[in-house]
């Protein structure tokens, strides 16, 4: 595609680190039992080595670093723990919760044709494209099998029943790079959160920690195998199975609760674009840790062994999320890789 020798970087001898500047504001409280860590911050980032993309492309292949990115990043952090027991009955509950909310001040973007579809003023990693607006279905053609008048058209190739339906946000009758705007969050979460506990009664023990993340959305053809079917003889997994779908004669009707456009093995520059239709949420709650375990302390400990104990412990148990029961992807391995792992263990430790 290039017929003459280009520099592929510019070098830039000016490159420097980024500067911060920090505010942040804390407080440290313990009541009896009770403790309290809370922190909040704001931190304004200037200097951010970026790519500048203020030369169009008609100027040339060239790729620039310059320190001109500026990022806002504010938020605050939480942490909790109560510890209370009485005789042989023991107890600590704790929690903490982390939000950060960041907007790109400048990135040197290319000035968009309309300004709903800039990234700049949102969240880093936000997710900019086209809105979905279901599946074009059997009236939006006439016999002739074109778009029927009043229709946009769309700029990605020809279309057809059972395809996807993308919203004309700029109203100028076409549908095509220029109609993208935000459809959903960044792929960086904005909430962090971990809660558990521990009881303790005589020589039984139960241990236990929850984890997750929320505000966060996840592109699922960034796993392209799994999520584009059939296409160039490729295999089809379980989310295909809410393909469009309409055959009067073998009794065939999908066309209501289709969330997946019509089955082709060939491709298809249309449905498979960056839209609201793949962008999902990608919060999740997992059952991180627990452990039961109870220790046998011999009468006679100073001859020998101080402490037997036996215990039981689960990692990754437990996980409720919208994208695993919804599209069976684990929101914490989106690339389609080997899944986290379940795993149980058993066994003793002796003190001696």
């Amino acid at each position: 595609w290039q017929s003459t020798l280009v520099p592929m970087f510019v070098p830039n001898e000016d490159a420097h680190a980024e500067k911060s500047l920090k505010f942040n504001v804390g407080l440290d409280a313990r009541i009896g039992g009770f403790s309290l860590t809370a922190d909040a911050f704001l931190d304004k980032r200037s200097d951010i080595l970026t790519l500048d993309n203020s030369l169009m492309g008609y100027y040339g292949k060239q790729y620039s670093f310059s320190n001109i990115g500026k990022m806002t990043n504010k938020g605050f952090e939480v942490d909790m723990a109560y510890e209370g027991g009485n005789g042989d009955f023991g107890y600590r509950i704790n929690g903490s919760v982390a939000y950060a909310h960041n907007t790109v001040d400048y990135m040197a973007e290319v000035a968009t044709a309309n300004a709903f579809s800039a990234a700049t003023g949102r969240p880093y990693g936000t997710y900019i494209g086209l809105v979905a607006d279901g599946f074009y279905g059997i009236d939006d053609f006439d016999d002739a099998g074109n778009l029927r008048a009043g229709l946009a058209l769309p700029a990605f190739g020809a279309v057809q029943p059972g395809d996807v339906k993308y919203l004309d946000l700029d109203k100028n009758g076409v549908v095509d790079q220029n109609d993208v705007t935000k459809i959903g969050r960044s792929w960086v979460p904005e909430w962090s959160f971990a809660f558990g506990g521990r009881l303790a009664w005589k020589g039984f023990d139960l241990e236990c920690l929850f984890q997750g993340l929320a505000g966060v959305s996840a592109n699922l053809l960034d796993n392209w195998d799994q999520t584009v079917a059939f296409v160039d003889n490729g295999n089809a997994y379980a989310i295909a199975k809410g393909a469009w779908a309409y055959f009067p004669t073998e009794g065939i009707d999908n066309r209501a609760n289709a969330t997946y456009p019509r089955l082709t093995t060939q491709g298809n520059s249309n449905n498979y674009r960056t839209s609201s239709l793949w962008i999902k949420d990608a919060s999740f709650l997992k059952l991180r840790n627990v452990e039961l375990g109870y220790t046998f302390k011999p009468k006679d400990a100073d001859k020998g062994v101080k402490a037997f104990r036996c215990f039981v412990n689960g990692q990754n148990l437990l996980t409720f999320s919208p994208l695993l029961k919804e599209w069976g992807r684990d929101p914490e391995n989106l690339s389609g890789g080997y899944p986290t792992l379940k795993s149980v263990n058993a066994g003793i430790s002796i003190t001696f």
